[in-house]
């Protein structure tokens, strides 16, 4: 499997549990720009969410690290759509593997054991432009 395959395999994992986890998919989309866009666009009691997915082969899990600028870029657009923005860290082992090497090596067509802990919500960090103990600093104002 090429990285491509595996991103497109933990993305059907995902489309998969959230569809039995009640969403209903709005899109999915393998190819999205992993900095810029979601990889699956859902809705679910009202809410509209989208979901950027990462997976690695095993011992490894799906991490992001496309950086602080992505990670904000996907959740202002994701905030621009009136939607809310989650992660998913996907982890895959071939299940024919007889050994730590054999559940690291990724092949079509076997299966495979999955380990997915649920998502975790993406949200900007709050700006920190004063100290809240110190009311005067901040202040833009200036007096000669």
């Amino acid at each position: 499997m090429t990285a491509a395959d595996i991103h497109a395999f933990g993305v059907e994992i995902l489309f998969k549990q959230l569809e039995k986890d009640g969403w209903v998919i709005d899109s999915a989309d393998v190819l999205a720009d992993l900095n810029t866009e979601p990889q699956l666009v859902a809705k679910k009691d009202g809410e509209l969410a989208f979901f950027v997915v990462r997976t690695d082969v095993y011992p490894k899990r799906g991490r992001f690290e496309e950086g602080k600028e992505a990670f904000n870029t996907l959740v202002r657009h994701a905030k621009a759509h009136g939607a809310s923005c989650y992660f998913a860290s996907i982890g895959i082992a071939n299940a024919e593997g007889e050994s730590e090497e054999g559940m690291s090596v990724p092949v079509k067509g076997v299966g495979y054991n999955v380990q997915f802990d649920g998502l975790i919500r993406m949200e900007l960090a709050p700006e920190v432009t004063a100290d809240p103990a110190d009311p005067e600093e901040g202040n833009n104002t200036s007096s000669a």
